[in-house]
């Protein structure tokens, strides 16, 4: 580590508000952005960075860039509350003119991340819009707005799947040790779905890792969201979730495929599941082949986890899941 790099560790930790690091809210905004990439660069854990301070920077960057208390989009405006930190986009709660509840996702720079992510909930909206397909809608988020903030970022306007909802993403969710079979059992049944109809679609999903999907434990439903890395088969992924590199197949020149979410989404499932749960951390390991030719597809997948399950456990029961939400 050189000299420059521990100055930038220490000028982070040292940081007690975004303005320590940025200038004033109100200052230039290239300064700010200029100086942000610089500490960026030097943090970034895919550089060997320290991983907290880049958190630490990004989320005071977050801060000091947040718009005004409202955003404007094309079809109404929208009353901005918390937020939540993502992999490259911020994510407010808020409220539209009506009052209703909608998810608000500003990303942090005028990357195609947000455009992404609109062709592909395009996609599966065309798809479930078929009434052969619309069972499945439930499982993706619907793309009700778009705006456009300051530096030319792209913003998306979602339905809401918030706490406030009786949702929570599944990293939150799950206890120290581990996620019992049984509870996984009905997470995973749906995420196969999800997935399978996803790849129906023609689109891939490109970054299944815990913090995209979002669980409602009391009501046992799934949404699968985060789709910024959308692409289709055949595409170059668009990057890497430097937190979550552990649940990307090895070759980092994997184009995006079905096999590429089959392989995370098995790669989650083996992280969440407790180390005793043997033979569904097995099933997953037989879907995390290094060759996607050999990974199976999700849709074949649909009836072996259910055959696993009925070996395991018998007749499905309801079990309640044990985590509550609280708004």
């Amino acid at each position: 580590m050189n000299r420059e790099e521990l100055e930038a560790r220490r000028v982070v930790a040292d940081a007690r508000t975004a303005g320590d690091l940025f200038g004033p809210a109100d200052g230039s905004r290239r300064d700010g952005r200029r100086e942000f990439r610089r500490l960026a660069a030097l943090l970034h854990p895919d550089r060997g960075g320290d991983v907290g301070a880049f958190e630490k920077l990004t989320a005071l960057y977050d801060e000091w860039r947040a718009p005004a208390g409202t955003i404007v989009g094309r079809r109404g405006e929208y009353t901005l509350g918390a937020a939540v930190q993502g992999s490259v986009s911020v994510v407010y709660s808020a409220v539209s003119e009506t009052g209703a509840p909608v998810a608000v996702k500003v990303p942090r720079s005028a990357s195609p991340f947000a455009q992404r992510e609109r062709r592909t909930l395009r996609a599966l909206a065309r798809f479930t819009d078929d009434p052969a397909n619309a069972w499945l809608a439930p499982y993706y988020p619907q793309l009700l707005d778009t705006a456009v903030v300051d530096g030319g970022r792209h913003v998306n306007v979602l339905s809401a799947h918030g706490r406030a909802q009786g949702f929570v993403d599944l990293s939150a969710a799950v206890p120290a040790g581990g996620l019992d079979g049984r509870d996984w059992a009905w997470i995973h049944r749906r995420l196969l779905r999800a997935v399978a109809g996803a790849h129906a679609a023609g689109v891939v999903h490109g970054a299944i890792v815990p913090e995209n999907v979002l669980i409602h434990p009391e009501g046992h439903g799934v949404v699968l969201a985060g789709w910024s890395f959308g692409s289709e088969p055949g595409d170059t992924l668009p990057g890497r979730i430097a937190s979550r590199r552990d649940l990307y197949p090895p070759d980092d020149t994997e184009l995006a495929g079905p096999e590429l979410d089959v392989y995370m989404l098995h790669a989650t499932m083996r992280l969440m599941l407790a180390s005793d749960e043997r033979r569904q951390r097995a099933f997953a390991v037989g879907c995390m082949q290094t060759s996607p030719r050999m990974r199976p597809d999700a849709v074949g997948l649909l009836d072996e986890y259910d055959d696993l399950l009925d070996d395991l456990y018998g007749p499905r029961t309801f079990r309640r899941f044990p985590y509550t939400v609280s708004a």
